[in-house]
């Protein structure tokens, strides 16, 4: 099997879901035929059953969302890896992830962004990285975060700090664009992503997320960060 996609693996963190499991499990399906790597991280009791035997699932306790993707990256041995949540669905079809792939060896790029959609029940909303910029990390804003491709051995050395358990995220996310990665847009859909999430479920989120702002990034900047956050967002979504 020559498919670039035995070079990427793509990683889903699951606590005690098992339908969104199999939900997600299923979208990945043709990468999984294809030669991708499917790695599953379990906090809760036991998915074994509700799997075949074609990808690597890891089952242990762990400490939350970001303790689970730190443990699922250090199982990763491909040339790059990207996040698939269980719950969300990969949308691209393989020849997509193929075409991308090929672009970042071709181009030694570190990171590729790329867009998803937000399901809302009643409707679906973009989420594009088109306008986002580095720069924007002043503004509490980041890009879409799961429909990223990263190269492994580039993130290799960054870990989610588990001593902010609601935005790791854009932590993760702006220690790694310090050290300057080489980076560009895929400007594709990868990823159907369910809201919801401890960072988008209304006004009381929103009050929470700004409080842990305030202890990441201090009284000033966590107070603009309430107007600039959704101003980014908004423009994202249109």
């Amino acid at each position: 099997m020559n498919s670039v996609l035995k070079t990427l693996s793509i990683i889903t963190i699951t606590y005690n879901n098992p339908a969104d499991l199999v939900s997600t499990y299923n979208s990945l399906k043709l990468f999984r035929k294809a030669g991708g790597t499917h790695i599953i991280v379990n906090g809760g009791k036991t998915v074994q059953e509700l799997l075949i035997d074609d990808c690597i699932l890891l089952e242990e306790p762990d400490k939350g969302i970001y303790d689970a993707l730190n443990k699922g990256i250090s199982l990763v041995q491909t040339v790059y890896l990207m996040l698939i949540h269980s719950g969300d669905f990969l949308v691209a079809p393989c020849s997509v992830l193929e075409r991308q792939l090929q672009a970042m060896n071709e181009r030694n790029l570190d990171i590729l962004l790329n867009n998803c959609t937000i399901d809302f029940g009643r409707q679906k909303r973009l989420m594009s990285s088109k306008i986002w910029r580095p720069w924007m990390f002043k503004l509490g804003a980041q890009p879409p975060h799961t429909p990223i491709i990263y190269r492994t051995a580039f993130v290799n050395n960054f870990k989610y700090d588990l001593r902010h358990p609601i935005i790791a995220d854009f932590d993760y996310l702006e220690r790694i664009f310090k050290e300057f990665p080489k980076y560009d847009k895929g400007g594709q859909i990868l990823i159907n992503m369910s809201a919801g999430g401890k960072t988008s479920s209304g006004l009381y989120s929103f009050l929470v997320v700004n409080r842990e702002f305030r202890k990441l990034k201090g009284n000033f900047l966590s107070s603009c960060f309430i107007f600039t956050r959704p101003i980014v967002k908004i423009i994202q979504m249109i």
